[in-house]
């Protein structure tokens, strides 16, 4: 059943995920700089061990399993059932965003440094800052910005037609290396001047998820695409440049 008002819907859908995303965007980075000193949470003790706990670890749970078979269904709940395929990738974007946004602004800050870097040092810092927030800027347009975004699903209904999705991105960065979204990710937590043990512990923590979790995408990769992935993979490292061209445990033959 095709509803009328499609266009109207698809881009309610569209101003919801990108204005979140946006708003996403800018609280991780005024915290990251400032090293959640102006997160709200204001709890402390084990309480405040304990919710920084649950926003610490909901967000990569949410994001593998949205990725997954059964997540994609738990997706296709928050759209009418004739788009809910189709706006799989807006309604994950959105998620996304909203999970960072709980994160990043309500953690309930320690008061502990691990560094602070003081004018005029720390334009360093933030001009590596800025520098990784540019390096995953271009590799999620080098992967599919449409997908990266979640522009691709709320565009295609606005259109009428099936989400076409981009092919296995291989050019620019990532013929450098095959994860450089969450290389990126990375380094934009670890480049503050004003490095918290709250920023410390997210940095370190996601930065382990940023090398392990893209090993389940790699295997699901190589089920989609088959020898087209595998040769890929035998030509270009996994996390970082000029390293063995097969890093963790997912190596074929």
């Amino acid at each position: 059943m095709v509803f009328k008002g499609y266009k109207l819907l698809a881009t309610f859908y569209g101003l919801v995920c990108h204005g979140i995303f946006l708003i996403a965007g800018a609280v991780m980075f005024s915290t990251i700089l400032t090293g959640f000193q102006f997160s709200v949470g204001a709890l402390e003790g084990l309480s405040a061990v304990a919710i920084n706990f649950l926003l610490l670890i909901q967000f990569p749970i949410g994001h593998s399993f949205f990725l997954s078979k059964r997540g994609m269904r738990v997706l296709e709940i928050f759209a009418p059932k004739s788009y809910a395929k189709t706006l799989r990738t807006t309604i994950y974007a959105t998620i996304a965003s909203m999970q960072l946004i709980l994160l990043f602004s309500l953690w309930n800050f320690s008061g502990v440094f691990v560094w602070q870097i003081e004018m005029p040092a720390n334009l360093i810092m933030i001009l590596l800052n800025l520098a990784s927030w540019a390096l995953l800027s271009i590799s999620s347009i080098q992967a599919g910005y449409k997908v990266q975004t979640g522009s691709l699903g709320w565009t295609s209904v606005y259109q009428g037609k099936e989400p076409i999705f981009p092919d296995m991105p291989t050019r620019g960065m990532f013929s450098i290396i095959r994860q450089p979204i969450y290389l990126s990710f990375s380094l934009v937590l670890w480049t503050s001047p004003q490095m918290s043990l709250d920023l410390f512990i997210v940095a370190l923590s996601y930065s382990l998820y940023c090398y392990f979790g893209p090993m389940l995408k790699e295997k699901r990769f190589y089920r989609i695409y088959g020898n087209q992935f595998s040769e890929y993979q035998e030509r270009v490292p996994y996390y970082l440049p000029l390293i063995s061209r097969y890093v963790g445990p997912f190596k074929r033959g």
